[in-house]
């Protein structure tokens, strides 16, 4: 009985931390940048992703899977295959970097199938760099390139790219930079390319909901516009010149979607 007192104990104490250290640099974030008063357009990014040990800290195998309740390695894995039907001789562009393996993934795939080239962008130079390390160490082969630019506001020409991955980046964005980042992926794709995300879903269970909305008031606050203000097909339906064919794949009782735009003219 002792030891399992002692084990209760220490898994609560763990809990408490993880909680703890994960509100300091995600939700306490906004709250230090809010009193700040930063006007570098640069007050939503968390310092999770600015600060070199605490990527280092943050970004590892376990810590990802179990931030998205183990469900990581189903998403990566079908979001890399939806990267169809090939990828001889296209361009792809990762708009923002990720934590875990999946620009790994993506590079395997481009190098594999003989893409034209593959781009990973993002605002924050530290995640560059990290990106850039944990790709030097997949040996791939496959030359990336890496550009810090923000994905609301991409320097690329209308019709650049083949395909467009945008993974769990929406939901740390204010709703109108969602929209102007989505907005941007559509500019720069191609007819019949195609722009994939992975992100949070409204689930449907009512405990999922529960602790869905609990989980968002404490540590992500913009994650959940995810639910009820963010409309991907209506967002990408503005352009009347643009037609589209959408698909969609849930996961864990919705709480998880793979969502995909194809872009037919």
């Amino acid at each position: 009985m002792e030891y399992l007192l002692f084990f209760l104990e220490a898994a609560a104490a763990l809990a408490l931390a993880a909680g703890v250290y994960f509100f300091l640099v995600t939700r306490g974030t906004l709250i230090f940048e809010s009193l700040r008063s930063s006007k570098d357009g640069t007050a939503h990014i968390y310092w999770i992703y600015r600060n070199r040990f605490l990527i280092w800290l943050t970004d590892r195998p376990f810590i990802i899977s179990a931030i998205l309740l183990f469900n990581y390695r189903r998403l990566v894995d079908d979001l890399v295959r939806d990267l169809n039907p090939s990828l001889e001789g296209k361009s792809v562009l990762q708009s923002s970097c990720a934590f875990g393996d999946i620009s790994q993934k993506i590079a395997a795939k481009c190098h594999r199938e003989g893409a034209k080239r593959l781009v990973i962008s993002d605002l924050v130079a530290t995640e560059i760099r990290h990106s850039r390390k944990k790709l030097a160490k997949a040996a791939t082969g496959q030359s990336c390139l890496f550009v810090r630019e923000n994905a609301a506001a991409l320097a690329y020409l209308d019709r650049s790219f083949d395909y467009v991955v945008i993974f769990f980046l929406f939901h740390e964005l204010p709703l109108h930079l969602k929209y102007a980042a989505l907005k941007e992926a559509a500019r720069v794709l191609k007819p019949g390319g195609k722009i994939v995300f992975g992100e949070f879903h409204k689930p449907g269970p009512w405990l999922l909901r529960a602790s869905g909305k609990l989980f968002f008031k404490v540590f992500e606050p913009y994650a959940r516009e995810m639910w009820d203000g963010f409309d991907p097909v209506k967002v990408l339906n503005e352009d009347a010149a643009c037609k589209w064919e959408f698909s969609k794949k849930t996961y864990f009782g919705g709480n998880y979607q793979l969502f995909s735009a194809e872009k037919i003219s």
